[in-house]
């Protein structure tokens, strides 16, 4: 599939974008043909996901596995990191510049919202959870994304599917919040 707005190929991205940053940084149109979700976005060459397109990628192991590789991708611009083997995030090398950048650069928390959304629609929903509890720990405990403590609780934790996990993520982070002067 080409990406016009960005003139590529999904899997040339996934495999030659990364490290790019400050490609994935100015290029915005590609995130909506990464991480495909029921709704609209802001690139209009891209249609909503239908629900027969979202049980056919599910069923293809190529196309759900393209889902994770373009969420390592995004991840690692962030300053992320995943373990597929524990199920576990963490911080990466270049965690510091990617955390300020996040920080500062406020229409990546969309992209968030976007890829959590994503992710459950394409069978990647027992990943949220703890990427979720891992930005929380890095917003209100580190403090290193306090920036994005807004965004994780107004719009990262509510998508959660799951209710009990949502509810045990919201008392987590509101667990954090200091009422004192």
């Amino acid at each position: 599939m080409f990406v016009v707005v960005s003139g590529d190929y999904i899997e040339n991205i996934l495999k030659k974008w990364k490290g790019d940053y400050d490609l994935l940084e100015t290029h915005h149109g590609y995130i909506q043909w990464l991480f495909p979700i029921r709704e609209p976005g802001m690139n209009y060459q891209c249609q909503e996901l239908q629900l027969h397109e979202a049980e056919k990628i599910i069923k293809d192991l190529t196309c759900k596995e393209r889902v994770l590789r373009a969420f390592d991708l995004m991840l690692d611009f962030y300053g992320m990191a995943y373990d597929r083997e524990k199920m576990t995030f963490g911080r990466s090398k270049n965690w510091e510049k990617r955390f300020l950048n996040l920080s500062r650069r406020s229409h990546n928390w969309l992209r968030i919202t976007r890829i959590l959304k994503c992710l459950g629609e394409l069978g990647w929903e027992p990943l949220k959870k703890p990427w979720v509890e891992f930005i929380i720990n890095e917003a209100f405990v580190t403090k290193k994304l306090a920036a994005c403590q807004r965004s994780l609780t107004e719009y990262w934790i509510p998508v959660l599917r799951v209710e009990e996990e949502r509810e045990a993520m919201m008392e987590l982070a509101f667990s954090y919040l200091d009422d004192s002067p």
